[in-house]
């Protein structure tokens, strides 16, 4: 293979690999890897983005920000750079250049790089940003997001608009890991009529092609190539550092395969990147791999959820990922956002406990049924759960449209009526719940795609159809005397859903001082408790 002398290996691994812990690497774990990547012949390391402070709780490489840059120990032999996306430069009514200089309040002279990850139609927007850094001594990288799905004409118009631009090298990501040689060599035939800079790769292993990409571009004189340990990185990850490396240094192997079993192994062991079925298929189908990353990583979906997931993305634009599609959010709402039913008629007063699928409320299914009923409880059920007698079972609660979709045999087999954002619903799954005549009672759902939660008479708005919050809607519309909650554990250690769903429940509570709410069983979210005895 061509020596590593005639290409660049870049290491973005603390960048792209974050994407699975959120930027959560140890301070030790960035610089054991700095002091090892400096005794491979790797001169070039992407250590994470530089992004705006936001809500959501980022790790040490999600910001990269200066005071990370001077208490690291920098190897003299590397050069540091870090990524803006460039949709984060398009926010907040600012121009892109004035917020480049919010996330550059100084020029920090040890960030050798910065590359902007761009969708093709923002890098027209990107022209004053690249002026401002190569004026400052900064070398720039545009890389070009979803390659396999880039418009001839676009692309055409992407070199003429960049190439009298200070750019070090125009980088393209194959984010949908859909790339294949014959996509290859079409884009290559043009590049080489359009372009006469330097160009990089950036390549996903959906289809096992990461390495075989690579290859191919370096033959066509592409002299950037991306790669990380283990291949950690967005979905099913990347070029494997380790593998590229065999290939062209094998006596720096073993250096790489150090850092790998002291910390990389145990990471790929906890979060389980790597190619498989599903990435196979999103790639071919033209999903972005977010969302099998997150379906795969997210407790409330179960593998016999997956056939159906993939089928609904498919039949949709799905190459962006968008959080609020895969929890199929504000576009499924489509009608009344207020309900025909009001709690207040039914549950006024009520002391309630709603039901979770937790392992915390199974493993204590006795004690909860003597606690049922001995304080004559009005029991809301999440979805199908049924680790408690039916006889116990008040009332469903169901929202999240999927979950309609897969529950439907067990929900109409049920005796048990539901409560159900109905009025909001498509026609599609108002038959669904209808189907056999079932009673259900119509309380309202509005998807506001945003942190607001709005509690009413006869509806609830929230950020997404998220069962626990309608039902804790439900509950404090009634304007119920006492609120239980039993079996909702969390979700594992360090998995952001938690943080989130505490985020929601601290709204919660906020905004309704005089709820008064406590968990019977062990949980991870911050409520008051009441274990039970």
């Amino acid at each position: 293979m061509t020596n590593i002398n005639n290409f660049k290996l870049l290491d973005c691994t603390l960048r792209d690999g974050g994407y699975y812990n959120n930027w959560h690497f140890s301070f030790q774990l960035i610089q054991d890897y700095l002091n090892v990547i400096s005794k491979t012949k790797i001169q070039y390391v992407e250590i994470g983005f530089r992004s705006f402070l936001k809500n959501k709780d980022l790790g040490l490489t999600g910001y990269t920000d200066d005071n990370l840059i001077e208490r690291l120990s920098l190897p003299d032999s590397l050069k540091i750079g870090v990524m803006i996306n460039a949709s984060d430069l398009l926010k907040n009514n600012y121009s892109p250049l004035k917020n480049l200089k919010r996330l550059f309040p100084k020029i920090n002279k040890k960030i050798y790089f910065v590359r902007f990850a761009c969708h093709p139609e923002e890098v027209f927007s990107l022209k004053t940003t690249i002026d401002w850094l190569s004026k400052r001594g900064i070398s720039v990288f545009i890389n070009i997001m979803q390659v396999s799905e880039l418009n001839p004409i676009k692309l055409k118009k992407i070199c003429f608009f960049l190439r009298n631009k200070k750019i070090r090298a125009l980088y393209f990501a194959d984010s949908l890991g859909a790339l294949d040689i014959r996509k290859f060599k079409k884009i290559i035939g043009l590049l080489k009529k359009f372009w006469n800079k330097d160009l990089g790769l950036h390549a996903h292993d959906n289809l096992n092609l990461a390495l075989k990409n690579s290859e191919f571009a370096i033959k066509n004189n592409f002299q950037w190539i991306d790669s990380t340990i283990m291949g950690m990185g967005r979905g099913p990850g990347n070029l494997k550092t380790e593998v590229i490396i065999k290939k062209i240094e094998k006596k720096h192997v073993s250096l790489i395969n150090r850092l790998k079993n002291k910390y990389f192994k145990k990471l790929m062991k906890k979060y389980k990147w790597g190619t498989n079925k599903y990435y196979k298929e999103a790639a071919l189908k033209k999903i972005h791999p977010t969302y099998i990353q997150q379906m795969l990583t997210d407790d409330r979906y179960k593998e016999k959820d997956y056939k159906n997931i993939l089928k609904s993305l498919a039949a949709e634009d799905a190459r962006k990922f968008n959080e609020h599609k895969l929890f199929f959010s504000s576009n499924i709402y489509t009608t009344r956002k207020k309900g025909k039913w009001s709690p207040k008629n039914d549950l006024t007063d009520k002391n309630i406990l709603i039901l979770g699928p937790g392992e915390n409320a199974k493993k204590n299914r006795n004690k909860l049924i003597k606690f049922i009923n001995s304080k004559n409880l009005f029991v809301i059920a999440l979805n199908s759960l049924d680790y408690v007698p039916e006889k116990l079972i008040n009332v469903r609660t169901i929202c999240h449209p999927k979950r309609i979709v897969l529950d439907f045999k067990n929900l109409n087999d049920s005796n048990i009526s539901i409560i159900a954002p109905i009025s909001s619903m498509p026609v599609k799954l108002k038959n669904y719940l209808n189907s056999e005549n079932k009673f259900v009672y119509d309380f309202g759902l509005h998807i506001n795609g945003q942190k607001k939660i709005g509690i009413f008479k006869n509806y609830c708005s929230l950020p997404k159809p998220l069962v626990l919050l309608y039902s804790l809607s439900v509950a404090i519309s009634a304007k119920a005397k006492k609120i239980y909650l039993a079996g909702f554990d969390g979700y594992k250690n360090d998995d952001p859903f938690t943080d989130e769903t505490n985020y929601y429940l601290k709204k919660f509570l906020k905004k309704n001082t005089r709820i008064n709410l406590k968990t019977l069983t062990k949980s991870k979210y911050n409520i008051p408790s009441s274990i039970l005895k």
